[in-house]
């Protein structure tokens, strides 16, 4: 299994409100393909429209997901709409192909670790990140904001906004596993 898997997911313009599993949704939703990317049938060598649908191959460690947050047509212009998405808890078993595994549904359950936010147009801005360690003796530490030098701990409300443009995701078991089997640091 791929340590890690990133997943782009488009803008649907018309849809409000966004959330990611909306977002997940539409982009693993079949797709009738059109009449010109008809298929030929192996049986009969008749031109067959074919249904496509994109998933997720296997659950990985570490899930990488972009928010398309610009639109490229006669010019460029910056995506601010706001997708909620869950700190904890992201269930992926329903875009996940391969949903069975060893130990169930728990390992297809996602916390966010990460994200990177962007402030400004296409073309031009500026970048800041919400990191947490998932690692931390006793649970996940807290949400710091990191901005060029500046580092602070912030609420967990702080962490959703419409400047969230790429997401990092654990999955859970993952976490419990690496968190057993690493030592205490013992330089701290």
């Amino acid at each position: 299994c791929d340590p890690l898997a990133g997943l782009n997911l488009p803008y649907v313009p018309r849809v409000a409100p966004l959330s990611l599993r909306g977002c997940l949704r539409r982009f693993t939703a079949p797709e009738t393909l059109l009449e010109e990317e008809a298929w030929r049938c192996e049986g009969c060598a008749a031109m067959r429209r074919a249904t496509k649908r994109v998933a997720v191959w296997r659950a990985p460690r570490i899930l990488v997901i972009t928010l398309k947050r610009f639109a490229f047509a006669r010019s460029s212009r910056k995506v601010d709409r706001y997708v909620d998405f869950p700190l904890e808890g992201l269930d992926l078993a329903p875009f996940v192909a391969h949903a069975g595994g060893e130990t169930g549904r728990a390992d297809l359950t996602y916390d966010l670790f990460g994200v990177v936010n962007h402030f400004g147009a296409a073309g031009y801005g500026h970048y800041t990140a919400f990191v947490r360690d998932l690692f931390a003796v006793g649970g996940p530490g807290p949400w710091l904001r990191c901005d060029d030098s500046s580092v602070a701990e912030v609420p967990a409300d702080d962490v959703r906004s419409s400047a969230a443009y790429v997401l990092f995701y654990a999955r859970r078991d993952a976490v419990r596993a690496e968190s057993l089997s690493s030592p205490p640091d013992s330089n701290v």
